[in-house]
């Protein structure tokens, strides 16, 4: 089985490629639903708007020229259980999206929870040759740092410098150009499992789809949705999905611990079911239409019409909800 450390340096020359090329596709794997993006690549000079399709604001270097959402069969917990199934799902949103943006495409960027992922920080240190820091300097104290035993079967999945330091100078996002005498790097290494990672790239290459990227769904779900200022003074992003929640910590801009719980949504939607005796289906709605994260002084007395001819889902409802 090749190394996935080896298969990443791998994926970003075709991604690279896909990016020269102009299109490349997102593709979110997850255990309630599977979602795929088509970013099509115009570059800032050749920008133009075109279709009535802009670009997203800050990201001109690219457009979202297809999107498609199918729900996710196959998937437990964030890891494919029933590969089958899974393959029809991916096939399923990316032909959507291949549809809607009228092109096809043939190299996809992949994001994943689940595959127990770990956190570990990382440092390392030399002595430089020159006084001024080059390339290589940096390439050199990065792979000084000091890699601990993953375990069997575990994977690098993410490795990313946090900070640098220069002789007393702590804090230095880029220390190239520089002028010192000893370089140190703290660095932070998120691993993963290797079975279910290769699971997912085999389940991609059935779908003849080249994968051109891999990153965790909680790196990228805080990468996304937070602002600049809280990833620069902390802030931790819990992205909740259908069987699974992740958690990143973002400071000075870096993801410096990750993690992720076997517990999503799918756990909420079951215990209404079974609270109130209620078919799934109609606990997905009661949560989507009246659930929310703070509680208020009118919960104990809000009634819900959760539908039903006889009545007794209403009244289990409403005395469920002043019990709690």
């Amino acid at each position: 089985m090749t190394d996935l450390y080896t298969s990443q340096r791998a994926m970003r020359n075709m991604r690279k490629a896909a990016m020269q090329r102009g299109v490349i596709a997102i593709l979110d794997v997850g255990t309630s639903k599977i979602a795929c993006l088509i970013l099509r690549f115009d570059g800032p000079d050749r920008l133009r708007e075109q279709d009535g399709v802009r670009p997203m604001a800050g990201q001109s270097q690219f457009r979202v020229i297809g999107a498609a959402t199918t729900r996710s069969r196959g998937v437990r917990f964030g890891e494919i259980a029933v590969m089958n199934e899974t393959e029809r799902a991916i096939r399923t949103a990316v032909q959507a999206a291949q549809k809607m943006a009228n092109v096809r495409v043939d190299h996809v960027i992949a994001c994943f929870s689940g595959a127990e992922p770990r956190s570990y920080g990382l440092a390392g240190e030399l002595d430089l040759a020159d006084s001024v820091v080059t390339e290589q300097d940096v390439s050199r104290v990065l792979a000084a740092c000091d890699v601990p035993d993953l375990g069997q079967g575990r994977e690098v999945l993410h490795a990313q410098p946090v900070n640098f330091a220069l002789d007393h100078r702590s804090g230095l996002g880029d220390p190239r150009g520089q002028i010192g005498h000893r370089l140190a790097v703290d660095m932070h290494l998120l691993s993963v499992d290797g079975d279910v990672v290769q699971n997912l790239l085999y389940c991609i290459k059935r779908c003849d789809l080249e994968l051109a990227g891999l990153a965790s769904s909680a790196y990228v779900s805080g990468i996304s949705s937070l602002v600049e200022d809280e990833q620069e003074l902390g802030a931790a992003c819990i992205d909740m999905g259908g069987g699974a929640t992740g958690l990143s910590i973002f400071i000075k801009k870096h993801m410096i611990y990750s993690d992720s719980v076997r517990m999503g949504g799918d756990h909420v939607t079951s215990d209404i079911s079974k609270g109130l005796q209620v078919p799934l289906a109609v606990a997905e709605r009661i949560k989507t239409r009246h659930g929310g994260l703070y509680a208020t002084g009118m919960d104990d007395r809000e009634m819900i019409d959760i539908g039903g001819d006889s009545g007794d889902w209403e009244r289990t409802a409403a005395r469920s909800a002043g019990q709690n």
